[in-house]
């Protein structure tokens, strides 16, 4: 088979792909002894009508069959011969099919650049560590309290702020009760901001039993064209409140909760677990702080298909922030070209970096065990209170011991990466931290 190949731009390659007319002829004879088996044309026998008259009748089906057959097999043989691993499917055009010719047809892909990946070695990073103080302990333990509450029923005082509220609720639109806005039974935390907020401060001092009318304005841009600007009457029935009842905060409190026997060892695990998060949230940092440099170092061209995909997610993602539901089959489909201004070039660097892990994954010769992910399966069962090997079975069925492979070999390659490089230590307070945050979050 005759290849000739052009690299059109750094990550793409034009492949002019000639297949054999003899492979072609055989591909049509086969295609016309099987219809011949299948047809039925008046005045001729089954399987005796002559190939001429089946051209005449079925050239073009014929043709297309003949496509579907060699086309697909010749691309693939082509990428392999030229050592070339699209990235995506190629395009492919200019098919020219005739019989007794070679087919010829012109394929474009997209490949992963080459490159070698600048010097790294000797770089310096500052981890910073946030201090943890007895106010980050304490708020942890409350936590911890708010876990273990208790809802006690009250009869005897009105809706506060806190309390959770048993209501029914029928939405009114211009006087007509609304079939998707009601509700029986319906338990919400006043304040919790989980309901709209004018019903939630509008339950503040009804009692048990006690009727209401609250409105509720919807914005004009409000997702559901429907509401969009309008006023809806929602009429509230308050049918019990409960109020949350906190445990003391004790040495009793700390033996139910760990195996521990005062609140001063709970404190002190309270700190350990609190510092190891601290360490992971600065890690963390360190890693996107190295891996923001090491983009801006390798400015390399990538694959635009790959940007393309990721324009799409980052509209899906920003799709379900904003509107709170699961994307349609359109919006799954949606045209990626107007997006580029917005999210270009974040789109850019994040493929990039994408990139540039990988191609350091194959240069520092990561791998990953069974026993490391093995291991990493256990601590996640630990955590999620699940059996190892139910939680294995479950993520082998969808695909998650993938993420998991995937995972653990970014944080080996992060790690051999900053082995080489030179690492400062620094505690900071949270007010610090969130200085810093701030002030890269307005950055140009």
């Amino acid at each position: 088979m005759k290849v000739e190949v052009e690299q059109v731009e750094t990550c793409v390659r034009r492949l002019t792909v000639e297949v054999p007319a003899e492979r072609v002829g055989r591909e049509f004879g086969a295609c016309y002894r099987d219809l011949q088996k299948r047809v039925k044309v008046p005045g001729f026998r089954p399987g005796k009508v002559p190939r001429r008259i089946l051209e005449n009748h079925y050239r073009h089906t014929v043709e297309q069959e003949v496509l579907q057959n060699l086309l697909p097999n010749a691309l693939s043989e082509a990428m392999t011969q030229e050592g070339i691993s699209p990235v995506g499917q190629p395009q492919v055009d200019e098919v020219n099919l005739q019989q007794g010719e070679p087919l010829r047809f012109v394929a474009t892909a997209q490949v992963l650049p080459e490159f070698e990946v600048g010097d790294y070695q000797g770089w310096q990073f500052e981890r910073r560590i946030m201090q943890i103080e007895p106010s980050h302990i304490d708020a942890h333990l409350e936590r911890m309290r708010e876990r273990h509450a208790e809802l006690h029923t009250v009869s005897e005082r009105a809706v506060a702020d806190g309390d959770h509220a048993m209501i029914n609720y029928q939405g009114v639109l211009d006087g007509m009760p609304m079939p998707d806005g009601a509700g029986t039974n319906v338990s919400l935390e006043v304040g919790a901001g989980q309901f709209l907020a004018e019903i939630e401060q509008g339950l503040v001092g009804l009692m048990p039993g006690d009727e209401t009318s609250i409105p509720v304005t919807f914005a004009d841009d409000y997702r559901e064209a429907a509401l969009a600007g309008k006023t809806v009457d929602f009429q509230v029935h308050v049918l019990e409140i409960k109020e949350k009842v906190l445990p003391e905060l004790d040495d009793e409190f700390a033996r139910s909760y760990e195996d521990l026997d005062s609140l001063e060892a709970l404190r002190e695990r309270a700190r350990e677990e609190l510092e190891e998060a601290a360490v992971q949230a600065a890690d963390n940092a360190l890693r996107q702080e190295l891996l923001a440099k090491l983009v801006a170092s390798n400015p390399i061209d990538v694959p635009d298909i790959l940007i393309q995909e990721h324009l799409r997610q980052l509209y899906l993602y920003q799709l379900r922030l904003e509107t709170g539901r699961e994307p349609s089959h359109e919006d799954m489909h949606v045209d990626v070209e107007p997006l580029r201004e917005l999210f270009g070039e974040r789109a850019l660097e994040t493929i990039r970096g994408q990139v540039l892990l990988n191609r350091l994954e194959a240069d520092l010769g990561v791998t990953v065990t069974q026993d490391e992910i093995d291991a990493e399966v256990a601590s996640m069962a630990e955590r999620m209170a699940q059996n190892p090997g139910a939680l294995k079975q479950q993520l082998e069925r969808n695909g998650g011991l993938d993420t998991i492979r995937g995972r653990l070999q970014e944080r080996q390659v992060f790690q051999a990466l900053i082995d080489t490089m030179q690492i400062t230590d620094k505690a900071v307070s949270e007010a610090e931290l969130a200085s810093e945050a701030s002030e890269t979050a307005t950055e140009p």
